[in-house]
């Protein structure tokens, strides 16, 4: 029979998640892991497999956390309301700490392209499912007839998704809170969203 674990598993799995985010899968190696999650060689193997399996649960991690931000009842004023909510939470009313690191899964896009076409595809996966929430959001308030349906929502919500995107890296990259708030309140105002 194998020893019991010693650990805690999702806070040590929220420790890797963090360092993923803020170095990325190449730059993190193994000894940076241990000490991070303050778990032993073998826990790590035992709980994790390997630092390409840990970094699998790591990105699914960040990505739920990321729809549970654009979680909404079915109320249709309140699915757009949640659209420039996610920037404000995500981008301008989070910790700076978090705000230069960009979004894990764009990091994870740009850096595995060439290196691991798997891993990329993995992020861009989860990307995806953002989009599809966005969608959501702008498909229930046109059927409810709070957002005129002149464009499809799945083009409304690609739209966000650039914005987005470009925005993550704007914020690796060091841009001021203040001029990454007016590109939310230029990009949403092109779909016709209020950034309050």
């Amino acid at each position: 029979m194998g020893r019991p674990v010693e650990f805690d598993r999702d806070q040590a799995l929220e420790a890797a998640m963090r360092l993923f985010w803020g170095q990325g899968y190449g730059a993190t190696s193994l000894e940076d892991l241990l000490s991070a999650m303050e778990i032993g060689r073998s826990s790590f193997y035992a709980a994790f497999g390997d630092k390409r399996s840990l970094f699998v649960e790591a990105v699914e991690l960040f990505a739920a956390r990321t729809r549970r931000m654009l979680d909404v009842s079915g109320d249709s004023e309140e699915s757009l309301a949640s659209i420039p909510h996610f920037f404000h939470a995500t981008l301008l009313d989070a910790p700076r700490r978090r705000v230069v690191r960009g979004c894990l899964m764009v990091n994870t896009v740009l850096e595995m392209a060439d290196v691991d076409p798997e891993l990329s595809a993995l992020a861009a996966l989860e990307l995806e499912g953002i989009e599809k929430i966005f969608s959501d959001c702008f498909e229930q308030a046109q059927c409810a007839g709070e957002y005129p349906a002149k464009r499809a929502a799945s083009e409304l919500a690609g739209h966000i998704m650039v914005l987005n995107q470009g925005l993550r890296v704007a914020s690796r990259m060091g841009t001021p809170r203040s001029e990454l708030k007016k590109r939310v309140e230029t990009g949403l105002s092109l779909v016709g969203l209020n950034f309050g």
